[in-house]
């Protein structure tokens, strides 16, 4: 049977952590990059006679979660026990929820890559206008509350292993997926819009390098077209979406070949060496009954009354595919701009609050035109600097009102492409003075005096005849010289639109003569 006779099914378990200043049970700091067991007290390394005491902006994360992902909310949840004997798990048990999730049944779309294979994977809406593409939906199983555990170090040059107990007790949210996933690049972009999702809310930087955003994988394989599932392995702690990809994908490829061969899938745990572009085995796979769940007697149930859900609802931000497809249909960009100023949420609100602004200076005129404008600085300009140094939006000199009056010069033709560029890069140099001001020290007016360009305009083309008679022979391509001779001779900076257009104008006029 051939490789593509095959389907896989992927199912992810991902660990979010919470953006809260402190732990979910103890006043301990969860800021990253302490030094190590500099941020533990007795409740979180589990002293004898220490009491939990829950985090409530911890659950008012989850909750805001749950609502953006369609989850249905438990009236009444309860957290658990959960017992495993690691080094990183002081207490012997971590805090989790088991049977009652604080949410479930909820889900998350995603861009379909092709139509449903199998007769199990439901489809999400039907294709998004503003897309061009199908939507999936990926179905999420529950999103629960539980504690994080410490980091076991293992260095290189000692047969020793060190234990940093800072994470243990770091707030976290599990996600799990319904087995929906059908490919390696559906789960990266599934990863990709759930940190969009979580980043958006403000309940999480979602920065995997530092471990906000961690993901487990399980996968198995079945003829294509078969409901049934096969046997099952987890790709545990995988640290990137890349690694989350390139991990199933050689995991796929695996357990094919095992079936192909007639060897069985064990039911196990692997880690993936992104080095060597393997799995290993790290330990045969838990069931639930492996953990001895039983509810924890120190912490009373989490209630949420309909007025609590009110007010989560409330604080919703508009999500971004709503926002993208407000962008498209109301403010009138491209889908490619809508997609690239939607995918953070600071960059969204930037591009709204500068729009605004060149609204105010406009007083009318092409809304359209100058929505396209703004989202040109900003992919251009405001993004290229944000990435290459490595900065937030919201530490940019280039303030949504500075770069407004940049646009405005544009639109108003008053400075050109090129100039625009170098009036930006001065204004990140000095963010007291105006784009205005910056264009006028600098000699970046552009002119669009309709006279003065065309009196340069005139002595160009009477002074280059023989060019004249082969551009009308048919060497169109000449336009390009006389637009750089009419540059080089005019004082100033000539508006390059208006020099094109009188210098058609100039050279039809010698066709129609001949």
């Amino acid at each position: 049977m051939p490789y593509d006779a095959y389907e896989p099914v992927i199912g992810l378990e991902v660990h979010v952590q919470l953006d809260t200043e402190s732990k979910i049970f103890s006043p301990d700091s969860t800021a990253f990059g302490a030094d190590p067991n500099a941020q533990v007290d007795p409740v979180s390394l589990g002293h004898p006679g220490t009491l939990p005491v829950l985090n409530g902006r911890a659950v008012h994360h989850a909750l805001r979660l749950g609502v953006a992902t369609h989850a249905k909310i438990s009236r009444r949840s309860v957290f658990a026990r959960k017992h495993y004997f690691y080094p990183d798990l002081p207490k012997g048990y971590q805090i989790s929820q088991y049977d009652t999730p604080i949410c479930y049944d909820g889900y998350v779309e995603i861009e379909r890559e092709d139509a449903p294979s199998s007769p199990d994977e439901e489809a999400g809406d039907d294709a998004d206008p503003t897309r061009g593409a199908s939507l999936k939906r990926v179905g999420l199983t529950r999103i629960h509350l539980e504690e994080d555990a410490g980091k076991s170090i293992h260095p290189e040059a000692d047969a020793a292993s060190l234990i940093d107990y800072n994470r243990c007790g770091v707030p976290l949210v599990e996600i799990v997926t319904e087995p929906d996933l059908r490919s390696p690049h559906e789960a990266y972009q599934f990863l990709e819009k759930l940190r969009q999702i979580v980043r958006y809310l403000q309940v999480s930087d979602g920065n995997m390098e530092e471990g906000s955003l961690r993901c487990d994988a399980n996968v198995s394989v079945r003829p294509r077209g078969h409901s049934d599932f096969g046997t099952r392995t987890e790709l545990k702690n995988l640290n990137s979406m890349r690694h989350v990809e390139d991990a199933l994908a050689y995991e796929i490829t695996r357990q094919i070949a095992a079936r192909e061969r007639g060897a069985s899938v064990s039911q196990q745990t692997l880690l993936w060496d992104p080095d060597a572009g393997v799995t290993r085995p790290m330990r045969t796979k838990e069931e639930a009954h492996d953990y001895r769940y039983f509810p924890d007697p120190d912490l009373v149930p989490i209630t949420v009354d309909e007025d609590r859900l009110d007010a989560v609802r409330a604080s919703l931000p508009e999500m971004p595919d709503a926002r993208r497809r407000r962008f498209i249909e109301d403010v009138g960009l491209p889908p490619y701009d809508a997609g690239v100023l939607t995918e953070e949420r600071e960059v969204a609100d930037y591009f709204e609050e500068t729009l605004q602004q060149v609204f105010k200076r406009t007083k009318g005129g092409d809304t359209q035109a100058q929505a396209k404008a703004v989202s040109n600085h900003i992919m251009t300009d405001v993004l290229r600097v944000l990435n290459e140094d490595d900065r937030s939006v919201d530490d940019l000199p280039v303030t949504p009102e500075r770069l407004a009056q940049l646009v405005y010069l544009r639109l108003q033709d008053r400075v050109s492409s090129s100039a625009g560029q170098e009036v930006f890069e001065r204004m990140m140099e000095e963010p007291e003075k105006s784009a205005g001001k910056i264009a006028d020290e600098y000699d970046l007016i552009q002119v669009s005096d309709r006279d003065a360009i065309e009196s340069v305009v005139a002595s160009v083309v009477d002074e280059n005849e023989e060019k004249v008679r082969t551009y009308l022979d048919g060497k169109e391509g000449l336009l390009g010289f006389f637009i750089g001779q009419v540059m080089q001779r005019f004082d100033g900076s000539p508006n390059p639109k208006l020099v094109r257009e009188l210098l058609n104008e100039h050279l039809e006029r010698r066709r129609a003569e001949a």
